[in-house]
């Protein structure tokens, strides 16, 4: 989904994309910067796990490894 925005004043105005968005549903939009910061973090706590994970505990349940 990839949709322009401008802002005029307090309200947006959808200059292209309007046809991707899902009827009646809320979207919440970030910034390409508030982006990256979630998926550096995202991977970083997928590395904090990565050593349990490739140790191969057996008695391990993967719930306790990840968020399922």
């Amino acid at each position: 989904m990839s949709v322009k925005i401008k802002r005029i004043g307090t309200d947006l105005q959808v200059l292209a994309g309007v046809e991707t968005l899902p009827e009646g549903e809320m979207i919440e939009l970030f910034t390409a910067e508030e982006i990256s910061a979630l998926d550096r973090e995202r991977r970083e706590w997928f590395q904090l796990q990565m050593p349990s994970f490739l140790r191969g505990d057996e008695d391990e349940d993967a719930r306790d490894l990840f968020d399922l």
